[in-house]
């Protein structure tokens, strides 16, 4: 029978700080491939989606967590379809308030997606797929030399982009990624100076707009694809050198972030960021081979933070 063990309390907290009014919640969470109960017969092979299909006990685990994080837009990664995601939400997160959905298929193999559950009103949601990489260009040095597959010239999982309308007139941009993983360190320097160009034009139109930059980067925080984000302008939020950083994922690395303009970044509620706690499996346990314990809903950890909506209309 196999056990199970909570993660260590030292490095994560176990709930977010109480939030004042009025404040707008915003997470990721890679969900480990949410895939509903539903054949696509697109999906076959190697790929098949019907034997990666999301047990009831591990849905019931990720929808603990979920509810426990609370927030008001939520950013998933590793979610099958937005018929998947609309599946889950109804059967498992009634009542939360999600009534505004968006998941956009980029064509990646896997059959994955990124996806955002929001409160509020979603817009201008896209993703378009298999956006060119190699016309980036590197500036100074430090860069990783290109490996196998780093010869592709497309995005994998193209950043899903939406737009939060939140109350009074309050607007946010966000950018969902889930980089390249592995050691593809030049293949996420690539992607990141991509997405960089993309922000870029959206702060040319609206110099003031809040742009958040949040999900799964497959990188430490000392990587050079997450200098391309602060050479960029974007505030790494978790990065606090008074105190030891909390790890995002159980194999007790940090992957997850949340990156702010300087235009969010006014309004983060300072002490916000939090990763919060969920049960990872033994240390015995082989994800190769080893079906996901129900108990452990996600290989990573959800992060949140919490924002002051200080210049709503």
């Amino acid at each position: 029978m196999l056990s199970f063990s909570c993660l260590a309390s030292e490095t994560v907290e176990t709930a977010p700080p109480e939030r004042p009014d009025p404040t707008i919640r915003v997470a990721t969470y890679n969900v480990l491939n949410l895939f509903d109960h539903v054949d696509d017969p697109a999906i076959i092979g190697d790929i098949d989606d019907l034997p990666m299909a999301t047990t009831d006990g591990r849905c019931r685990s990720l929808a603990e967590v979920i509810r426990r994080v609370d927030a008001d837009v939520l950013a998933l990664q590793e979610v099958e379809s937005e018929a998947a995601l609309l599946w889950f939400r109804d059967t498992y997160l009634d009542g939360m308030g999600y009534d505004h959905v968006v998941s956009l298929d980029v064509g990646y193999a896997r059959g994955v997606e990124n996806a955002v559950l929001s409160r509020f009103p979603l817009m201008n949601a896209e993703a378009k797929p298999n956006i060119p990489l190699q016309d980036v260009v590197r500036h100074g040095g430090g860069w990783a030399e290109p490996g196998d597959g780093d010869e592709a010239a497309t995005y994998q999982r193209t950043p899903l982009r939406v737009d939060v309308a939140g109350p009074d007139g309050y607007l946010i941009t966000m950018f969902v990624v889930h980089h390249k993983s592995g050691r593809h360190k030049y293949r996420r320097e690539s992607e990141a100076l991509k997405l960089v160009e993309l922000i870029g034009a959206v702060e040319q139109e609206d110099p003031a707009r809040n742009i958040i930059v949040l999900g799964d980067f497959n990188a430490a925080p000392w990587d050079r694809s997450m200098d391309v984000y602060g050479e960029a302008g974007f505030i790494d939020i978790g990065a606090d050198p008074r105190s030891e950083r909390p790890r995002t994922h159980e194999s007790d690395r940090i992957l997850d972030f949340v990156l702010l303009n300087s235009a969010a970044h006014r309004e983060y509620v300072g002490g916000s960021v939090t990763v919060h706690e969920s049960q990872a499996p033994p240390k015995d346990y082989d994800w190769r081979k080893d079906p996901r314990p129900d108990a452990c809903p996600s290989d990573h950890r959800a992060v949140s933070i919490d924002l002051r909506p200080a210049d709503r209309k």
